[in-house]
């Protein structure tokens, strides 16, 4: 019964926040495609990007409509316009002239700004792992006009291991920007209805 009692009015607040996403205008979303600053392999950049699509996800999407994921064609080639304008810009000073051209509500950016793996011979260790891994992350509102940006890195430099993968450590710096972004609840408003600690942290 207790059970109940606490579970009972999540539910409903859930579902009021279900309907709110649903009668609401679709949130435009300009989610790039993570671009490379660093040689990566294939499959690790597609599990950056999956990571980001995750971070993105708003269940019951196809019900709800509360997100309208803009094309990556038309985001990439936005960005290309921005970047022939004659001067280096920076990706702080891109984002909201992006929102502007693709009449976006939030643009999110994610950067694989370093990859490193090598190894190397010791003479009292063996094969030592030497990895690095760096991404940054901006997420822009127009509805508000605020900027988030963060940066993570990783760095191994031991004995062989499962851990020690520039791979791995990608993946730890693009969920730990993932996080601390809150780029979900961000999205996925229906978040902010619980009591802090009760609904969990954003999911990366």
């Amino acid at each position: 019964m207790n059970k109940i009692r606490f579970v009972l009015p999540m539910l409903i607040v859930l579902l009021f926040n279900f309907a709110s996403l649903a009668s609401a205008a679709p949130l435009r979303l300009a989610q790039a495609p993570v671009i490379l600053h660093a040689y990566c392999p294939p499959d690790v950049e597609d599990a950056l990007n999956a990571q980001v699509s995750r971070a993105t996800h708003v269940p019951l999407n196809d019900f709800l409509q509360a997100v309208e994921y803009l094309p990556s064609q038309e985001i990439m080639t936005a960005l290309g316009d921005l970047r022939q304008t004659g001067r280096k810009v920076k990706y702080k000073e891109m984002v909201k002239p992006l929102a502007e051209e693709l009449k976006a509500d939030m643009v999110v950016l994610p950067v694989l700004t370093g990859y490193q793996h090598w190894q190397r011979l010791s003479w009292r260790l063996g094969l030592i792992e030497h990895c690095y891994a760096s991404v940054e992350l901006y997420v822009y509102d127009a509805r508000t006009d605020e900027l988030v940006r963060k940066s993570a890195s990783r760095f191994y430099d031991d004995e062989s291991s499962a851990r020690g993968s520039a791979a791995n450590l990608a993946q730890e710096a693009m969920t730990q920007v993932l996080h601390t972004s809150r780029l979900h609840e961000r999205i996925y408003p229906a978040k902010k209805a619980f009591p802090s600690g009760e609904g969990g942290s954003p999911q990366g």
